[in-house]
């Protein structure tokens, strides 16, 4: 069952990874170091409150800090130097499609709910739960909110949250 607190950050983390925010002339603008985060976010609330998304899914988002721990891992990871075959199989890939498929039909009104009101089909959703936290066992020490938003303005990933 998932619980309300994971709802509320796949919720608020879905609305940042796919509000469909660009970064073109006079948006938000992105950056590599911690220096022009603060910054960088009152420009992209701005974007995001003129494309719809709530005022509490934008408090979330000014409420956090730039991760550098979330950089540091973005940037060593090593499982880019493997084939996708073998970074499935080092990962788990069958084991997290299995359950994201299990998820899926178990969970049909919830993932429905949330294409519905914020237009991202389960496929991506449970992509990212499976593979980042195997589906919310592994929490890690990092603020998802925090960590979603720092790779959202890292110059790097910034084409992933536009």
């Amino acid at each position: 069952m998932i619980t309300r607190n994971q709802f509320k950050i796949a919720r608020v983390v879905a609305l940042v990874s796919f509000a469909g925010i660009t970064t073109t002339a006079g948006a938000a603008q992105c950056g590599s170091t911690a220096a022009g985060f603060e910054a960088w976010k009152p420009r992209f609330a701005d974007e995001a409150r003129g494309r719809g998304v709530s005022a509490a899914a934008v408090a979330a988002v000014m409420g956090t800090t730039y991760a550098t721990a979330t950089i540091a891992a973005d940037r060593g990871q090593r499982s880019f130097r493997l084939s996708l075959d073998q970074f499935l199989a080092k990962r788990g890939g069958r084991t997290i499609v299995a359950r994201g498929r299990a998820l899926k039909q178990s969970q049909a009104a919830l993932f429905a709910s949330l294409e519905q009101r914020y237009g991202v089909p389960p496929g991506p959703l449970l992509a990212i739960w499976g593979m980042e936290t195997a589906f919310g066992r592994q929490r890690g020490n990092q603020k998802t909110l925090s960590a979603v938003a720092t790779l959202a303005y890292d110059c790097r990933r910034s084409a992933f949250f536009a």
